[in-house]
């Protein structure tokens, strides 16, 4: 593996702890083939049971998609393995609620751990960019997106008119 990848797969390895009933759940950063694993498996499970993609299942189809993301980001926060065995055994043990919960934790660790587009805010980005601007020789840089990457290069390089 080049070096390139080692870096941004130590990249991934930031994990947080929330508690949910009073145990404590770690959590870790879903990579793109995660996100890949749980679309199939989601479209599997539909499948498998019967169900007809539509319209009408949509709900069904993003709740097993959200059960198949949170299966695999959950982790033992000491031996950092899965805590689950399957999306369906994360299913059978935890509420709406909890899950809820918990996929508000992921949310939050995500913003945190790898800021992207989709979970910056408009003030946070400006604070980014000004603390490049004051800090250009350690800009803190490591764990952006690609996408955050060049909306950042493209902010430096032709700031907005004011």
């Amino acid at each position: 593996m080049s070096s390139l990848l080692d870096k941004l797969k130590a990249g991934r390895a930031a994990t947080c702890e929330t508690t949910l009933n009073g145990v404590k759940i770690g959590l870790r950063v879903l990579t793109e083939q995660d996100y890949l694993d749980a679309q199939i498996a989601t479209e599997v499970a539909m499948i498998d049971a019967g169900v007809e993609l539509s319209l009408s299942s949509s709900e069904a189809f993003e709740s097993e998609k959200a059960s198949q993301l949170l299966y695999r980001a959950m982790i033992d926060p000491v031996t950092k393995k899965p805590l689950a065995d399957s999306a369906l055994a994360l299913r059978e043990v935890i509420t709406r609620d909890e899950k809820s919960a918990l996929i508000e934790a992921y949310l939050e660790h995500e913003k945190t751990f790898s800021p992207s587009e989709r979970t910056m805010g408009d003030e946070e980005f400006i604070a980014l960019v000004e603390t490049v601007k004051k800090t250009p020789e350690n800009p803190p840089l490591n764990d952006l997106s690609t996408a955050m990457l060049k909306k950042l290069i493209t902010a430096l390089a032709s700031p907005p008119a004011t």
